[in-house]
């Protein structure tokens, strides 16, 4: 199984999938230990600068390293997901997600998860986009700002 099919299979196994419409549901568990093994399988390559780890650079196997470190630390003791909390499941999906777009170099189709809270409630949601969708829509945002001539940031030539 290719690490980008594994990885998709953590995602669609459960952890914090970004379902229909961003909503929040956890359907399934999944297994912390599972993680942990896939992790160390990819710390021993990415150590070992081999195979399809053997072209990161110094500072992406750094941050990589260090992204692992963090999941790890979240999931020592747990036995599957339901045992984090809201804010350490969004933690570990980021992280991962960071994971398999830097081992497949592919950022703009990376997952990036927040927790905000709906306007006039109390209660908070997860919205997960893409990084590309990210960046689509504050550029989005900043032009019409611009058209409106109300854009705080831009610089004046």
């Amino acid at each position: 199984m290719s690490m980008k099919k594994a990885m998709m299979a953590l995602m669609l196994g459960g952890l914090l999938a970004a379902p229909m419409a961003f909503a929040s549901v956890d359907r399934n568990t999944l297994q912390a230990e599972s993680i942990r093994s896939q992790q160390a399988e990819i710390r021993s390559g990415v150590e070992a600068r081999t195979g399809r780890y053997k072209d990161l650079s110094a500072d992406t196997r750094s941050q990589l390293l260090s992204k692992q470190g963090e999941v790890l630390r979240l999931l020592e003791g747990k036995q599957t997901t339901d045992d984090l909390n809201e804010a350490q499941k969004t933690e570990v999906f980021n992280a991962l997600e960071w994971i398999e777009a830097a081992i497949n170099r592919t950022d703009d189709e990376r997952l990036v998860c927040e927790r905000r809270q709906i306007l006039g409630s109390t209660r908070r949601e997860r919205v997960c986009k893409t990084v590309a969708q990210m960046r689509e829509e504050r550029d989005a945002a900043r032009n019409r700002m611009d058209v409106r001539g109300a854009c705080v940031d831009c610089k004046s030539d």
